[in-house]
C-alpha cells in the first residue's frame, strides 16, 4: 500500500477532501513525482509533481 494523500481544497476537478492513494513513484527523470489514485473506486488517476503535493495535499 502507498502513502495517502488528501485534498485540501478543488484540484483538477476533484473536489476538496479526496483521498488519494500513491501507486506510483517517480525519480528525479520524470517530470512528475508520484501517480496518484482516487480512493472513493472511480480508478481515477493524476499525476503530481512534489510542488503539487506540498501546495494542495495533505499527507
Amino acid at each position: 500500500m502507498g502513502m495517502k494523500f488528501t485534498l485540501s481544497k478543488p484540484y483538477r476537478g476533484f473536489d476538496a477532501e479526496t483521498e488519494f492513494e500513491q501507486i506510483a513513484k517517480y525519480g528525479s527523470w520524470h517530470l512528475a513525482a508520484a501517480k496518484l489514485e482516487a480512493v472513493d473506486g472511480s480508478d481515477q488517476r493524476i499525476e503530481v509533481t512534489t510542488d503539487e503535493l506540498k501546495q494542495h495535499f495533505a499527507a
